[in-house]
């Protein structure tokens, strides 16, 4: 068994695809550690969050600025910044699930 701590993935699900790819990460012997940024920046935040779901007990996430900030807006407590691409995250029809 092989443990693994990625951070700053933020949205960029085909990067993180050819990490894992490189380490030959596998869920039902490895451990990932996420080290928060899981989102925005790049173009698909909703993968990240779907595929970080779907690992189940094999990742363990902690939360960065970013995922805190994605929380903030979807709860209706900030106003979007500039730059953020949290769109495909919060207009998803499982948002519910990917926030929660």
């Amino acid at each position: 068994m092989a443990r693994y701590a990625i951070g700053d993935i933020q949205g960029c699900m085909a990067s993180l695809e050819r990490l894992l790819a490189a380490i030959e990460y596998r869920p039902e012997r490895d451990r990932l550690w996420l080290v928060g940024d899981l989102v925005n920046r790049g173009p698909r935040s909703a993968d990240v969050l779907r595929w970080a779901r779907a690992q189940g007990d094999a990742v363990v996430a902690v939360l960065g600025n970013h995922d805190l900030h994605l929380l903030a807006r979807a709860a209706g407590t900030v106003e979007a910044k500039r730059r953020d691409s949290l769109d495909d995250v919060l207009g998803a029809p499982d948002r519910d699930e990917l926030v929660d």
